[in-house]
């Protein structure tokens, strides 16, 4: 695993735009008014306002590190969710925000150089996406240490609920390396162009054997369970598996060095 930066408290970030990418998912991007906050592609943030008036709660990065500090988060905008709410709904550009972080060990492993596939249920395309940019960026520079494929597969509910996929479709055509499907859970056969149903249907008609794979999982915990035990099925190895879970009412930051999971709902396999 890279070596993470050591977390830094209470760092100001300022709103610099809001992007709606689903009716409940909009995406915040974030310049540091000062000091950055350093991270690893797929690590998370506590986030809050500078009043502190919200409570501190966990977001993913979705965005590889930049030079300039820049973070974007991906928000859902979970019902009666105090900051969430505020958040996607509540804040306004040129808002100061308190960044904590980074947190987590859902990264890379520079050890394996075979093919890499990533699961994401709705926002937790968050690290997945951060992690794409950060292998971009590696194979575009000759890194020989990058995995030799990439392949993303997204489940969501209805066309409306994808995040980004004419972006992630244009990258994967512009880099023959990485391919990218999504899968549609609540629409009927024949409305929409394959694949469609859960994870744990589709995926063993895409990739029987993940044998040689390294599998990142990102969604709710009931996605990710159901995700994990077929992965497993399919033969990925245990030291292969990452997994993150995210919750729609997450338990709030204590301190004492433990860190919550992102507060972001997600779709269900």
């Amino acid at each position: 695993m890279p070596l993470a930066p050591l977390p830094d408290e209470d760092v100001p970030f300022v709103l610099v735009a809001r992007r709606w990418c689903t009716p409940v998912v909009a995406e915040l991007t974030l310049d540091p008014v000062g000091d950055q906050v350093g991270f690893v592609a797929g690590q998370y943030v506590l986030a809050q306002d500078a009043g502190r008036t919200v409570p501190v709660r966990s977001y993913s990065v979705a965005n590889a590190p930049r030079p300039d500090g820049r973070l974007t988060l991906l928000v859902t905008a979970v019902p009666d969710g105090p900051t969430s709410t505020w958040l996607a709904r509540g804040s306004r550009v040129g808002d100061r925000l308190l960044v904590s972080g980074p947190y987590g060990t859902f990264v890379a492993d520079p050890g394996h150089h075979g093919p890499t596939l990533y699961l994401a249920g709705g926002s937790g395309l968050a690290p997945v996406r951060a992690l794409l940019q950060a292998a971009v960026a590696r194979l575009e520079a000759g890194d020989a240490d990058a995995a030799e494929r990439h392949t993303v597969l997204f489940s969501g509910r209805t066309p409306a609920d994808v995040i980004d996929e004419a972006q992630l479709a244009e990258l994967a055509g512009s880099h023959p390396w990485l391919d990218y499907l999504r899968t549609l859970t609540r629409v009927a056969p024949g409305s929409a162009p394959p694949p469609l149903g859960r994870v744990p249907e589709v995926l063993p008609g895409l990739l029987p054997d993940l044998g040689p794979h390294a599998v990142y999982i990102a969604g709710s915990p009931g996605f990710v369970d159901a995700c994990t035990r077929t992965a497993q099925r399919l033969g990925v190895h245990a030291g292969r598996l990452h997994t993150e879970e995210f919750y729609a009412e997450p338990v709030p930051w204590h301190g004492a060095g433990v860190a919550v999971t992102p507060a972001i709902e997600v779709e269900e396999p």
